[in-house]
């Protein structure tokens, strides 16, 4: 079943908003060198091993750094590649996702989902790489679709 999109309500745009807060506060805990620099996929890496590797145990905070971590994802995908924030429903349910390439390819990604299963397996140094495919995969299928990125399509309140 394809799920249904729809946009955001104000409630769930202010909690990206706070996620992305708490992340920029997470990479100056967790890699304090690249606290002052400008915002990067490399520093939310560094960041992300260095709390993995501290071995944290506490699902409220697993949970948490998860949210920040997949936000910034997300937010990336939007700013650079064009995707927009979205609810996607299906029959198991409503979760936050970014939505690309509407109408021509139809792309989802469940930010928070991506970096939870990372974390399930401990991987470290894979959102920058992770980005980098994503972005790879969304030309290729730009350019297959007559090199649009976008395509108008209503999306449901």
């Amino acid at each position: 079943m394809k799920p249904n999109i729809s946009a955001l309500n104000d409630a769930e745009r202010a909690w990206i908003k706070d996620q992305l807060q708490s992340a920029a506060k997470f990479v100056e805990a967790f890699s304090f060198c690249d606290a002052a620099q400008p915002f990067t996929l490399a520093a939310l890496d560094r960041a992300f091993a260095a709390w993995i590797a501290s071995e944290p145990n506490d699902r409220n905070l697993v949970n948490a750094v998860v949210n920040y971590t997949g936000a910034v994802f997300g937010h990336l995908l939007i700013e650079c590649l064009g995707f927009e924030w979205v609810i996607a429903t299906d029959e198991k349910g409503s979760d936050l996702a970014v939505y690309g390439c509407p109408g021509s390819g139809d792309i989802l990604v469940f930010p928070a989902n991506f970096i939870a299963k990372r974390w399930e397996k401990r991987e470290i140094n894979f959102i920058e790489k992770s980005y980098i495919q994503i972005a790879s995969d969304v030309q290729k299928i730009c350019q297959q679709h007559g090199g649009q990125r976008h395509h108008e399509r209503p999306i449901t309140s």
